[in-house]
């Protein structure tokens, strides 16, 4: 149609540009993204001119961006510096370049950058008019669509944002409520006087599976049991505590539990599937912080009630204070009314687990439970007991704990708190025995020592180095001379009960040498072996001997 436009006003001419811009325009609405808008610009701009469209410019911002041509500085400073009249530009000296800004609302929003070879004419120039007004509408309108789309991006994101927070502050909040709820439960737990067996259970009814609690010493101190797949619990931590945080075990998540830099013990929770979430978590670590607190406050009371222990048991032994003992005892739970006895050990070695031979033996009585006192002697470690000691079981538990057998236990007779100090002298002199005893490692009950009770020689053995002089006098001088055994022989005898074959296999000698030996030792005694009394007398003489020189009978 451009074609039709040569010189002059034609009126047809111009109708018929104006219709075209008319179903232009109408198309420009169907689509209002920018560049729809800009190609059925340039279209028209062609339609209705013989000038095309060299640029585009639209406002945003208060500035023009270019929106359509060739990157060209230069134009866009013409474009900055014509605004807001229409006019030509200098940009094309070759021909012609005009710049028809748009409006909306009287209000420039953008500009057409028009060329040609030469100026359009009047009617062309009319129709170019004509253009730039449904074009800058158009402008207009997708500016305000694009801010609609701007805010309804915004207000998207906010609402998108505004549910991850929602749902971040909803799963905090319940985060909040699951730990007020672990906190509720185990302070309850921790306030109820239950100890570490209350605090284990709350523990064990939050993370639905079974607890452990243990002290240092690898001692259980508590347990929730909620599945019977995981063995037996005494034998889940030992050594196999971790130094620090936390570590696994044979299906448990074991936990150390900690006061300041000080070890009290190991909590373990029963996870072999490792499925463990942030609230069981936080759970474990709670009830780790009250355990700590429980064990710590219960390793200070054991503390001042050892010590307190310790000075009881010095006073029942020495026999002072006995009738304000009872008081004292009652402070300690313990009750002088039963019957007493005193317990002494010695150990050639320390325990294995690090803990003292007084603490062993605490421990020891504690697990077979016998009510005890203890208190610690040089070199010894003593207890006051309540009623009768399994000795069997107590010197297995007692080895167990120490870690050898190389220990001597003296046990005096039981009595009333009054006669404590009787026990106590009973309890040495059962030490001293079972030291010189050819094995000197076990258990001596005061009450079955026998003959032994009566060669005492606490006044430097006066009379029974007499007695034994009397009685074994001649084979000590020949054993002492010829480097015989004698004496070795006779005893093998009298233990035999003057069973040949016996005492031989004792000896490890033929019976030919038993019997020539025994023969010498009828001459160099001049005794009657047949009489009763004189294989008393020998027996008892070579019992006091083992007295005397302190060595295995």
């Amino acid at each position: 149609m451009g074609g039709e436009f040569g010189s002059g006003s034609n009126s047809k001419n111009v109708l018929s540009g104006l219709y075209d811009l008319l179903v232009l325009g109408t198309q420009m609405f169907e689509n209002l993204a920018v560049d729809h808008i800009v190609r059925i610009a340039a279209s028209g701009v062609t339609t209705v001119s013989h000038c095309s469209l060299a640029a585009v410019y639209l406002v945003r911002g208060g500035t023009f961006t270019r929106a359509h041509g060739e990157p060209d500085r230069n134009l866009d400073m013409l474009v900055e510096a014509s605004q807001p009249n229409d006019g030509v530009l200098d940009g094309d000296p070759a021909g012609w370049m005009y710049a028809l800004f748009t409006r909306s609302n009287s209000m420039v929003n953008g500009c057409l950058v028009l060329t040609a070879p030469g100026p359009p004419t009047t009617d062309e120039m009319f129709l170019l008019n004509a253009l730039a007004a449904p074009t800058g509408a158009a402008f207009a309108t997708a500016e305000l669509i694009e801010r609609e789309h701007e805010l309804l991006a915004k207000l998207r994101a906010a609402t998108e944002a505004q549910a991850e927070t929602n749902a971040a502050m909803s799963e905090t909040i319940r985060h909040l409520n699951a730990h007020q709820r672990v906190r509720d439960s185990i302070s309850r737990a921790a306030g109820s006087g239950g100890g570490s067996s209350a605090i284990a259970h709350a523990l064990s009814s939050l993370v639905r599976r079974s607890v452990l609690v243990q002290d240092a010493s690898g001692n259980e101190r508590a347990y929730t049991e909620r599945s019977k797949t995981h063995g037996s619990p005494h034998v889940i931590f030992g050594d196999a505590a971790p130094r620090s945080g936390s570590d696994r075990h044979e299906g448990w998540q074991v936990s150390r539990i900690r006061s300041r830099d000080d070890t009290l013990g190991s909590l373990g929770v029963y996870d072999p599937d490792r499925s463990l979430g942030e609230d069981e978590r936080f759970a474990i670590e709670y009830a780790s912080t009250s355990l700590a607190i429980e064990l710590s406050h219960g390793r200070n009371l054991a503390e001042v009630e050892l010590r307190l222990g310790r000075d009881l048991v010095d006073d029942l032994v020495s026999g002072t204070d006995v009738p304000g003992s009872n008081t004292r005892a009652d402070v300690l739970h313990y009750n002088l009314t039963l019957p007493q006895s005193v317990v002494l050990v010695a150990w050639e070695a320390h325990p294995k687990s690090g803990s003292t031979l007084e603490q062993a033996l605490a421990q020891a009585l504690a697990r077979l439970r016998v009510p005890a006192l203890v208190a610690r002697r040089p070199e010894v470690a003593i207890a006051v007991i309540t009623g009768t000691l399994d000795a069997v079981r107590f010197f297995a538990d007692l080895t167990e704990t120490m870690g050898n057998t190389r220990g001597s236990v003296g046990v005096g007779s039981p009595g009333t708190a009054a006669d404590l100090p009787t026990s106590f002298a009973e309890a040495r002199r059962a030490l001293q025995v079972r030291s010189r005893l050819h094995d000197p490692y076990g258990v001596t009950m005061h009450d079955e020592l026998g003959i032994d009770r009566i060669l005492d020689d606490s006044d430097g053995g006066a009379e029974i180095k007499g007695f034994v002089k009397q009685w074994l006098g001649p084979l000590l001088e020949h054993d002492r001379e010829k480097r015989s055994e004698l004496v070795t022989t006779l005893a093998a005898y009298l233990d035999a009960g003057g069973n040949y074959d016996a005492t031989a296999t004792a000896l490890i000698i033929h019976r030919s040498t038993l019997r020539y030996r025994l023969g010498r030792i009828r001459e160099l005694c001049g005794r009657d072996f047949s009489d009763p009394d004189v294989r008393l007398n020998l027996h008892v003489a070579i019992r006091a001997l083992s007295v005397i020189q302190g060595r295995p009978r």
